[in-house]
């Protein structure tokens, strides 16, 4: 039986400021350790900018006219009785007027625009008649630096480039911009029972096929989709069979190949599980067990530098368990925040039976129970809990708890979370109460119509 009595188990939130701690005294979110890249903008879109981007010059460069109008001359117009407009008959265009457009120098000579609504202009375009003035020199225009100096900073360093940090980069004179370089994420899944999900089910041809106690690998397209959407490379490797040494072959070959390694399953207690006592051969071991389910076996360790977040269960437990503690790492190599982030909202409803919840060893029933181990007295557990944020049409925001296990059909389409205190004598909280949830990656909130 596997001996985890001294490891040590923390809250999520303890936990990951372990792991940032790690992070940081690695480098992680240093540039110069983690790397950048100078690439083309058009291929920049979702990459986080690694170096300010200023002006290469004025923006705009020369006074510019900022409305469909008629340039004129500001002196024209000195010297009238109030509400009086100048005799036009005799100017003549390209001289006295001339047409300016939105976004386009202004003519030269020329340091004022009258909008063209207010404007009649002669068939032949030659002569014009005036319905209103300008209020002061230079009206209708921008000067020269108006948007932007050169040498002026642009866009900041850290921020993920979307089309509109794009269009205003490339407003500053940029084709092409340096960012942080993507890290490569390993992918380790382990288990004997794991088949690809393209094998045809046969229960009398095992070695073959996916027969009777075999599994689908769905994980790796739970990792993949995250890893890329939160900016990094997806590197799968082979499934891994529940055999000390081959793990340990498999964890060392990703950690020389990928800045972070992902290792899903045998974390637990089981006959097959090797997946911390092969990390705690040939890395360091941060933490092992976290104060919630699912998701309690989760870990992080060190293994030359490069960590591994450890990922415990099926894919409906992985996905929010690789936000937790697998975001974080990613988004610190980033240089990114990597704290989740809280919403408030409104308890709407309430929560069910807790089939978390840990009863006291008085009440156990024997071979069922299973006591806390490596936690300090009084410490809680917490029930990971699927909720759907909503909009409400006065503005709030309520929450309302999703019936079903994670990864079940009734849980997809829930878009947040919330930790449930699980404990014996916990007190849930009750309708209306104000509660802290967390969007889910991918998720948006909802508005009830």
């Amino acid at each position: 039986m596997r001996d985890h009595s001294s490891h040590i188990e923390l809250s999520r939130d303890d936990a990951v400021e372990a792991l940032l701690a790690e992070l940081r005294s690695c480098g992680f979110g240093d540039a110069n350790i983690c790397g950048t890249e100078h690439i083309a903008l058009s291929d920049a879109f979702g990459r986080v900018l690694a170096e300010d981007v200023r002006a290469k010059t004025d923006v705009p460069n020369v006074l510019t006219c900022c409305l469909d109008s008629v340039a004129v001359h500001w002196d024209a117009f000195q010297g009238l009785p109030e509400g009086q407009l100048p005799d036009t008959s005799a100017w003549v265009r390209g001289i006295d007027w001339e047409f300016a457009n939105t976004g386009v120098a202004m003519p030269e000579g020329f340091d004022t625009a009258v909008v063209i609504e207010h404007v009649k202009v002669s068939k032949d375009e030659r002569s014009i008649q005036l319905t209103a003035a300008p209020s002061q020199r230079f009206a209708g225009t921008r000067a020269a630096g108006a948007s932007l100096q050169c040498g002026q900073l642009a866009v900041s360093a850290g921020c993920i480039i979307d089309p509109d940090v794009a269009a205003r980069i490339a407003g500053a004179g940029h084709g092409s911009v340096t960012v942080r370089r993507r890290p490569q994420v390993a992918f380790l899944p382990t288990g004997d029972e794991l088949v690809p999900p393209n094998l045809p089910y046969s229960s009398s041809m095992v070695g073959s096929f996916a027969g009777a106690g075999r599994v689908y690998e769905s994980n790796s397209f739970v990792v993949q989709g995250k890893v890329e959407a939160w900016g990094g490379v997806f590197a799968p490797f082979d499934t891994v069979p529940d055999d000390y040494a081959a793990i340990k072959e498999a964890v060392l070959a990703a950690t020389k190949v990928a800045d972070i390694v992902v290792l899903n399953a045998g974390s637990s207690k089981g006959s097959e599980d090797w997946s911390v006592e092969v990390l705690e051969e040939v890395g360091q071991v941060v933490y092992h067990q976290t104060n919630h389910g699912p998701g309690h076996h989760s870990f992080f360790a060190l293994v030359e530098g490069v960590p591994v977040v450890g990922i415990s269960g099926p894919s409906g437990g992985v996905s929010f368990t690789l936000e937790f503690y697998l975001r974080p790492v990613l988004r610190a190599f980033l240089g990114l925040d990597p704290h989740p982030q809280l919403i408030p909202a409104r308890l709407r409803g309430t929560f069910g039976k807790n089939r978390f919840a840990r009863k006291s060893l008085a009440k156990a029933v024997p071979g069922e129970e299973r006591p806390p181990e490596a936690t300090e007295p009084g410490s809680e557990f917490y029930s990971v809990r699927f909720m759907e944020l909503v909009a409400e049409p006065d503005g709030t925001l309520s929450a309302t708890p999703v019936a079903g296990k994670a990864g079940s059909a009734e849980t997809q389409h829930a878009n947040a979370l919330y930790m449930l205190s699980a404990g014996a004598d916990a007190v849930f909280p009750e309708e209306g109460a104000l509660i802290q949830v967390e969007l889910r990656s991918g998720h948006g909130i909802q508005v009830r119509e």
